[in-house]
């Protein structure tokens, strides 16, 4: 089954060589865009336990009514025993009423994720299908596709509003942005989205990654005080504020983190912004990385908070795609741009090969073999037990906080 994921490369390939040269409109390269959407969208929506997460997204659907009248009690259910916000739960229950299988909800959810980052593509870079293969070899579209189905699609409606900002279209951002919160709390780091109106530097590069140091040190205290206010509270929501605020990084793990979310990101985003030469688009996109490094300064110095940093992925991917290119059209800051890129793909590598003993697999095994509804054989369940390896939460020094 995975001539698909071949297929999908070969086809990426090709149309990278034949139109990413293309910089002006071209009907044919806009049609092969949308074509490789459909694409994506099919791949995700036939899949049959793709991924990890996945398996606990079809074991609530399990649980789900058949009725759309049970609508409003489950999800009060929801949101009090597993934090599930109100929008999520009702195209679950809709989808279950209406269809009665949760292939219908990969559908809606890769329909909407995969639109939406296409959209912005096709507005942000002239190289379509060099970032969908970006896209795919870094493993995000199967991450937003399979291990974040929630938040992908809270993502879709965020990137269409942060677009809408962007572009004198503000009413958008105010009519997505709700949507989004109303699918997946992680959408409230859109707020801040409109005041990134400062310029980001390399010293400001610097700055951040010492502003990142300091709250680190300072954490255990600044989230103590945070844990202590809320331990009281009851629910899912408040139940998983206190999982994620309780993890904790040593020294080692700051370093990876600040490479990872600041460094790299923020030099491949700064040759982007400092080459673009359309003055417009040089302005949002200085407003996406001023946003990708305040997120980035939050995840390195909360390790618990690593995932809100998907709210800017996307624009990081797109700009990874045009530093690609830039690698080797200019000559300048060679090394440190070489340098850029080699260490991000050491980081991907260290992801892909996350190893999980109880299964002896993976992280890339969550995603290939390509596993279809055409045959939904058992032994896909063997990424359910790796994914459960995944979310205990080891209670030791290196990785939980000590809150007095």
């Amino acid at each position: 089954m995975s001539i698909f994921y071949l297929i999908f490369i070969g086809l990426a390939l090709y149309f990278c060589f034949r139109y990413d040269g293309i910089e002006e409109y071209d009907q044919h390269k806009e049609h092969r865009l949308w074509l490789m959407c459909g694409y994506l969208i099919c791949l995700s929506g036939f899949s049959y336990g793709l991924g990890g997460d996945k398996f606990a997204y079809m074991q609530y659907f399990e649980e789900y009514p058949e009725s759309l009248s049970e609508t409003s009690d489950f999800i009060w259910i929801e949101f009090m025993n597993y934090g599930h916000m109100p929008l999520w739960t009702f195209i679950n229950i809709f989808a279950k009423s209406v269809f009665g299988s949760f292939y219908a909800v990969q559908f809606i959810q890769s329909t909407a994720i995969n639109i939406a980052v296409c959209y912005l593509v096709s507005k942000y870079t002239h190289r379509y299908f060099l970032f969908l293969l970006v896209y795919f070899f870094t493993l995000q579209y199967f991450i937003f596709n399979t291990e974040v189905m929630r938040e992908g699609l809270a993502l879709s409606f965020s990137l269409i509003g942060m677009y809408g900002w962007m572009n004198s279209k503000k009413w958008l951002y105010f009519i997505t942005v709700p949507i989004a919160l109303l699918i997946h709390p992680s959408a409230l780091t859109v707020l801040i989205f409109p005041f990134m109106r400062f310029r980001v530097s390399h010293k400001t590069i610097i700055y951040g990654v010492a502003i990142a140091f300091l709250i680190w040190l300072l954490s255990d205290f600044l989230l103590g005080r945070v844990m202590l206010s809320v331990a009281g509270g009851l629910g899912g929501m408040i139940q998983k504020i206190l999982f994620y605020s309780i993890k904790a990084s040593n020294i080692f793990g700051f370093i990876r983190s600040a490479l990872t979310y600041l460094v790299f990101p923020l030099i491949i985003m700064y040759t982007v912004v400092k080459n673009e030469e359309d003055s417009e688009l040089k302005k949002q996109k200085e407003q996406m990385m001023a946003f990708a490094l305040v997120l980035g300064i939050t995840v390195c110095s909360f390790a618990g908070f690593i995932r809100l940093y998907n709210s800017v992925r996307i624009f990081y991917l797109i700009m990874l795609t045009d530093f690609i290119i830039y690698l080797f059209r200019y000559k300048e800051h060679l090394i440190m741009r070489v340098g850029a890129l080699a260490g991000t793909l050491f980081l991907i590598g260290l992801q892909y090969m996350t190893p999980y003993k109880t299964t002896n697999t993976r992280f890339y095994d969550y995603f290939f073999p390509y596993t279809c509804i055409l045959n939904e054989d058992k032994s896909v369940f063997i990424r359910e037990i790796a994914h459960q390896e995944a979310v205990i939460e080891e209670e030791s020094d290196d990785n939980v906080r000590n809150i007095k």
